[in-house]
């Protein structure tokens, strides 16, 4: 019998897409499994329907579109919700038609806490192989760090600049400014600066006791935030920002700056080559100090520093955060 060269090839290709289809469906079903997600059966039906729909084009030799293989988008999507929206969201549809996971969806945080475990590794917080170190409590699985997050943070962070992802090991900062220093690129040439209020304000250890899953807006230069008087010294600026603060709402202290200053240093821009940070939520602020940290460009260092409280200082910044009050471990 002779055989169609055309129909053998689309034939071919067909079984080609219908291997790699089940592929990846196979891949968001271990992904579900390694994180504990259990499939609804709302969400096990959707995919059943749409794959049956794909299939049945593909044994047609009929073209397959995007729009035929958006499910896979939409259910790996699902899996990789925090909890509490997967518990809200039973079905595809109904996730489809929320604002909240749309917003969820804009953050890419599933790909952002892929980038930070590259940076953990990068600074030897994990091993080459991207493996916890012996001793270490090992770093939380993406839904673990997710489901640190309640449902009025997540909204706080929709009016980020940039929102960032963290996961802060925890450890002593000398630990951190140890790490930074020991493996600097870039822009970064000189050793951190750091002031003696952190110092003497310092504890912890080398080794990681837990982690912290935080969420910072990590503009690389800070907008200043609405009614911030730039005119006002530092400890009116700071008093009137604590009490603007939405429920839930933090503000930066030395080691989520020092993760986010890591992040962009790997990244090739460190953040605050022009303003400043006040570190308003750090313990070393006092009625005598105002801890805030900042990148050098001249000196090509990291700065940790105090000011004076009565300063005024027009291109100092604040940073939001939101998450970090429970120790993942």
């Amino acid at each position: 019998m002779q055989t169609n060269p055309e129909t053998s090839s689309a034939f071919a290709q067909a079984s080609a897409d219908s291997s790699s289809l089940l592929d990846q469906l196979s891949e968001i079903q271990d992904e579900a499994k390694r994180n504990k997600v259990q499939l609804t059966p709302e969400v096990t039906q959707y995919i059943r329907e749409h794959l049956e729909a794909v299939q049945q084009k593909l044994a047609n030799r009929e073209e397959v579109t995007e729009d035929d293989m958006k499910f896979m988008q939409d259910v790996r999507l699902w899996v990789d919700l925090p909890k509490h929206l997967r518990e809200k969201y039973s079905s595809i549809q109904e996730m489809n038609q929320s604002n909240e996971v749309t917003e969820v969806k804009k953050l890419k945080l599933k790909s952002q806490y892929s980038e930070r475990l590259m940076t953990l590794q990068h600074y030897g917080f994990l091993t080459e192989a991207g493996k916890s170190k012996e001793g270490d409590v090992p770093v939380p699985s993406y839904e673990k760090a997710m489901s640190n997050f309640k449902p009025e943070e997540l909204e706080i962070v929709r009016h980020f600049q940039k929102p960032m992802l963290l996961l802060i090991p925890e450890t002593s900062f000398a630990a951190k400014v140890k790490a930074l220093d020991a493996r600097k690129q870039g822009m970064q040439k000189n050793d951190t600066y750091v002031d003696n209020i952190f110092t003497k304000t310092d504890s912890g250890s080398d080794k990681i006791t837990g982690w912290r899953a935080v969420i910072v807006d990590g503009a690389h230069e800070m907008d200043a935030y609405e009614g911030d008087n730039l005119g006002l010294s530092f400890d009116e600026r700071i008093k009137n920002r604590k009490e603007a603060r939405k429920s839930g709402e933090k503000g930066m202290d030395r080691h989520k700056y020092a993760l986010l200053m890591m992040e962009a240093i790997r990244n090739g821009d460190p953040v605050d080559k022009e303003l400043y940070t006040l570190l308003d939520d750090d313990p070393a602020l006092s009625v005598s100090s105002v801890p805030g940290a900042s990148f050098d460009p001249d000196d090509r260092e990291v700065d940790f520093d105090a000011r004076y409280p009565v300063l005024v200082r027009g291109y100092a910044r604040f940073r939001s955060s939101v998450g970090g009050d429970v120790l993942l471990s």
